[in-house]
């Protein structure tokens, strides 16, 4: 078997997705900006660049999964968050697809959010200029935006991206979906709830199953995609989310 990749290994979801995948045999290439078996920093092109030379070396150019999760919180810089959360994470999986295609029954996972779903915090001049790859102009439409408006889009553009390239993807015979959390014990989760402000918002949401995720939860959702009982399961963005999007959109799906 080949490795699978998963960015933002060293903590939260990430390295739960890591324990996951490893208690299952499978061999795991971290990528972090600490503690993982590579270092990079994926909110810049050179970080990027260097995250997808070192996994292309560590994996020989083969891999049978990618799980894009690293990500910043909302309590970040705007234009840090969307070029982590956004420009970041699709830089991995399109950097990827060809070693992807040399493995064997290659899948991947993006992590979205439910966040975002709430069109109220949609910027569409934003949500362009991602699909454009233009991320100067991404940069500068996010600069007004707070950091919840910010985390929104980018998640929001991911799961757009993902769902846009089903067709192709599909083709290559690799399956790319991506897992949209909702409320997860995270260090991500723990930060947020300390500051008063996102600590209401949150606590605002109503989750119809009534408690957060552990983070064990969220990755055995993003494991299933990955595995052979998703073989059928293509360009679906999977809300792990205790409820809140059947709540908030009930006739949407």
């Amino acid at each position: 078997m080949h490795p699978v990749v998963v960015t933002g290994s060293a903590s939260g979801l990430g390295a739960a997705v890591r324990r996951r995948l490893e208690r299952d045999g499978r061999r795991v290439i971290g990528v972090d900006r600490h503690d993982a078996e590579l270092l990079a920093d994926l909110g810049t092109p050179e970080g990027r660049n260097h995250a997808l030379e070192a996994v292309l070396s560590a994996s020989r150019g083969a891999l049978d999964g990618v799980v894009s999760c690293a990500g910043l919180g909302p309590y970040e810089d705007p234009v840090a968050i969307l070029r982590v959360n956004f420009f970041g994470a699709l830089a991995v999986l399109d950097g990827l697809r060809e070693a992807l295609g040399r493995g064997r029954e290659p899948a991947a996972v993006a992590i979205s959010s439910v966040g975002a779903v709430f069109d109220a915090l949609a910027r569409p001049a934003l949500l362009e200029a991602c699909h454009a790859g233009d991320e100067p102009r991404a940069t500068a439409e996010v600069g007004d935006c707070d950091g919840t408006t910010a985390y929104a889009n980018a998640k929001r553009a991911l799961a757009q991206a993902v769902r846009r390239r089903a067709p192709q993807w599909g083709a290559l015979g690799i399956r790319l979906n991506a897992v949209a959390p909702g409320q997860t014990e995270t260090p991500m989760l723990e930060r947020l709830l300390r500051d008063p402000a996102h600590a209401k918002a949150i606590r605002a949401l109503p989750v119809p199953l009534g408690r957060s995720a552990q983070a064990d939860e969220v990755a055995a959702a993003v494991c299933f995609l990955l595995g052979p009982d998703a073989r059928y399961v293509h360009g679906h963005v999977l809300f792990a989310d205790g409820g809140v999007d059947a709540a908030a959109r009930p006739d949407e799906f």
